[in-house]
């Protein structure tokens, strides 16, 4: 939804400029569009007393029951009475918490420990890459790019608010397939996909921009404008923000996010300050410079980016060679019908634990009392 809500909200912002274009006030045209952008976030604020909180986070905090509340109502399932699912996410998230408050949470740590390192390297990278495919470059100076193949005032306007509102059902359409055919495959796509349109659209501003006579050529730069973002969308952008979360541990996950955001804030900096120049000063050739980023990038992706699909976040350890940081892995833990009792197999024994008693997380120095061997398998214990 991420995707989702930010193209709506450029596709407003694309809607407004649009209908103050006709007011007869100077003044009027740009104070408007300001103006209605202030509701907003009064919106934003109304809204986010209803969000709830991370159950990983409350756990991390300490806040078992709120944490049990929110997995509880996320996973409710009529067909599910025992709440199955639910209850094996939340034994997991618990050990794994127990894990993660005991390890070095600094900006130091992600830089000198080589898999966090390694992850850090990654989100920075694909940032990068992802705000290379010059989306920003072609939203914020669409209209330019637009009047650059000859389109008047009014249709520029036009046809970017066309251009940024087929981002929303792109943005869905990704979500539906990124748990579907996964991140990886997406992204690879996303960023080959957008070298692709920026290539197309090199040339046809080539070939064609200056004279503004092949309605055809100008048609197909039209058109790959268009067919750009759609690439985008379901490929990088809404699998960025979900990669770049899950393949940190709950730790450290806040910064590795800071640092992604920092890269698309840097990047889009740069690129934003020197576009007007450039363009006017070299013209289609500016657009080699993305062509190239992201020609080098979908080599890079292809042999760095892992797949996460399908992959609770307390294993994601495991694909950068962190095993000894998982507790549990969800496959090991199973809901006893018999007895009511979950059965989890933790590293080199197994432990049970009461399923009506899940919100209640054991805490360290907690008794832990050995079942008769006759209830269960060597090794086996109950909470």
């Amino acid at each position: 939804m991420n995707g989702v809500l930010i193209a709506g909200g450029y596709s407003i912002a694309s809607y407004m400029g649009l209908a103050f274009y006709y007011s007869t006030t100077s003044a009027t045209q740009w104070r408007g569009p300001l103006g209605v952008a202030l509701v907003f976030p009064f919106i934003m604020l109304a809204v986010i007393c209803f969000v709830p909180e991370s159950p990983r986070w409350l756990s991390m905090q300490g806040r078992s029951d709120d944490a049990w509340k929110v997995i509880s109502d996320l996973h409710a399932n009529p067909s599910d009475p025992d709440q199955e699912y639910a209850q094996k996410e939340f034994y997991q998230i618990q050990k794994q918490t127990e894990i993660d408050r005991t390890l070095n949470p600094t900006w130091k740590e992600m830089w000198v420990r080589p898999s966090y390192r390694r992850r850090s390297v990654m989100v920075i990278v694909f940032a990068f890459i992802g705000q290379s495919t010059a989306i920003l470059v072609v939203n914020n100076y669409g209209p330019s790019l637009y009047k650059s193949l000859g389109f008047g005032t009014r249709d520029q306007l036009i046809l970017q608010c066309g251009w940024i509102t087929g981002g929303i059902p792109a943005n869905f359409l990704g979500a539906w397939f990124m748990d579907r055919i996964g991140r990886r495959p997406l992204m690879l796509f996303g960023i080959f996909g957008c070298l692709v349109m920026l290539c197309i659209e090199a040339a046809m501003v080539a070939l064609y921009a200056s004279e503004g006579t092949n309605k055809a050529g100008l048609g197909v730069g039209v058109a790959a404008f268009y067919i750009f973002l759609i690439i985008y969308s379901v490929g990088i952008d809404v699998c960025g923000v979900v990669w770049y979360s899950e393949i940190f541990p709950n730790h450290i996950r806040a910064k590795g996010v800071a640092m992604a955001v920092m890269s698309i804030a840097l990047t889009d900096l740069i690129y934003l300050q020197a576009t007007a120049e450039a363009f006017a000063n070299i013209g289609w050739r500016f657009y080699l410079l993305f062509i190239i980023v992201c020609a080098i990038g979908v080599v890079w992706a292809y042999f760095t980016i892992p797949e996460t699909k399908g992959v609770p976040l307390e294993e994601l350890a495991a694909i950068f060679g962190d095993d000894d940081e998982i507790v549990v892995f969800m496959k090991d833990i199973r809901l006893d019908q018999a007895t009511c009792e979950l059965v989890a197999h933790e590293g080199d024994t197994d432990s049970t634990r009461v399923a009506t008693e899940l919100h209640k997380p054991l805490q360290r120095g907690d008794h832990i009392e050995e079942l008769p061997s006759k209830a269960h398998s060597p090794g086996t214990e109950s909470v």
